[in-house]
């Protein structure tokens, strides 16, 4: 009896301290900023003129297809075998841009903020989000990503906590 009790209440020192220690941690994503060195360039009029007009413009379409580059592989099945399948590489990045470009072009369809204003915050958000792919230590940023992905209001939120570094 007395070695039950003892176990009992080991448990639930250590369940109430788990439970501590996961509310400081999504404290911490909450509150925590993140520092990446920019690595995006202006797209050269070559670039500009290659790709069409997007939603958010010809700048964002170009950003936005550089960033599928590096983030979709598409990888043979079996050598020989025509089908393949898609890889993600920080996909947790990749599937909050996209998220966040259909929920600006909502919000532009609902008269909520303006076109110029919604190409704007797309271009913040794919300069962070390439800028996050090259960096080494973006797992919390990848983490507070995956945190708010139902809510674009969040990603946006999450996206303007960086400060891109020259």
């Amino acid at each position: 009896m007395r070695k039950t009790v003892v176990v009992l209440v080991m448990l639930i020192g250590l369940c109430s301290g788990m439970s501590l220690s996961a509310a400081e941690n999504t404290a911490e994503a909450a509150n925590s900023t993140w520092t990446f060195y920019s690595v995006t360039d202006k797209p050269t009029a070559e670039e500009l003129a290659a790709v069409s007009d997007g939603e958010f413009g010809k700048e964002a379409t170009c950003l936005y297809n550089q960033l599928e580059k590096l983030c979709v592989k598409r990888v043979p099945v079996v050598p020989g075998d025509p089908t393949t399948r898609i890889v993600f590489k920080k996909g947790d990045i990749y599937n909050a841009v996209r998220r966040v470009g259909k929920g600006l072009e909502k919000a532009v369809e609902k008269n909520e903020m303006t076109a110029q204003q919604a190409q704007d915050k797309m271009l913040r958000v794919l300069n962070v989000a390439i800028s996050a792919y090259y960096s080494e230590d973006s797992q919390s940023f990848e983490k507070a990503l995956r945190a708010g992905k139902k809510d674009t209001g969040k990603l946006l939120a999450v996206f303007d906590r960086v400060s891109l570094q020259d």
